[in-house]
């Protein structure tokens, strides 16, 4: 079995108990690691990750304990970053034998061809101000000015605008585009991802699968083409994780851990 989940947010101040968060994403690793082939976690795992030369954040040691005991058993973990942890470097990789992708990943699984990505990439077109942060974001000369200021001050920094941005787009779908699961009006023809996979699904036909994070939206869209665009909600607060075995794919919650 091949999994894939996304949005643990780990370490985020939204957290009622981040501690808690934790433990039930480890709980479910014990729980799919009897059958599991492959994790693949499509980005923002960790609310904040910022790799300095010597240094990474600390705390999530249960979260990192349990990923080195995966690899070890010889399942493969893929980390695609998302637009909260897109400054991972070499630690991952090295020192828990992750694959860290910072790109798009187009691979096959069981025969299918997949196009796996976190997000804030393909949203990155919607407006000026999504471009504008995804290019910050990756630019050297703005990563150097960050790496030379000291942590007490960049963390603090980063993990308030996280709760601030969250808590203005909580706001905004409030009175916009509510949940999916709680809005009957919310209309998947109006989400931009939906608009973006049509296009892109026209040009690779050879792609059967998209699947995204960074929405916190989960829905299963079949394409006119036949062709399928999943977006998982978010592990910390529904838990939401999908499953191929090479013949289904299933958009599934965690809810009992």
């Amino acid at each position: 079995m091949i999994y894939f989940t996304s949005d643990a947010h780990l370490g985020s101040p939204y957290h009622e108990d981040p501690r808690a968060t934790e433990k039930r994403l480890v709980a479910w690793l014990d729980q799919i690691a009897p059958n599991a082939e492959a994790i693949y976690f499509l980005g923002d795992i960790f609310d904040f990750w910022y790799e300095y030369r010597y240094v990474v954040p600390k705390g999530f040691v249960r979260f990192q304990g349990k990923i080195a005991e995966l690899t070890d058993k010889g399942i493969e973990i893929h980390f695609l970053t998302g637009n909260h942890d897109v400054w991972m470097k070499t630690y991952f990789q090295e020192e828990l034998g992750v694959h860290i992708h910072h790109k798009a990943l187009e691979v096959t699984l069981k025969g299918k061809r997949f196009r796996l990505a976190h997000g804030d990439e393909e949203y990155r077109y919607q407006n000026k101000t999504n471009n504008l942060m995804y290019r910050l974001f990756r630019n050297r000369v703005a990563r150097s000015i960050f790496s030379a200021i000291h942590p007490r001050w960049t963390v603090g920094f980063a993990l308030t605008c996280s709760q601030q941005s969250r808590r203005k787009g909580f706001k905004k779908k409030a009175k916009e585009v509510a949940h999916t699961t709680h809005n009957p009006y919310f209309s998947l023809e109006d989400e931009w991802l939906v608009g973006w996979t049509k296009r892109e699904a026209s040009q690779h036909p050879q792609i059967d699968f998209f699947l995204f994070g960074h929405r916190h939206l989960p829905f299963d869209y079949l394409l006119p083409s036949g062709q399928r665009l999943v977006v998982m909600g978010d592990w910390y607060k529904m838990g939401e994780y999908i499953t191929w075995d090479g013949e289904v794919l299933l958009l599934e919650e965690a809810n009992t851990l």
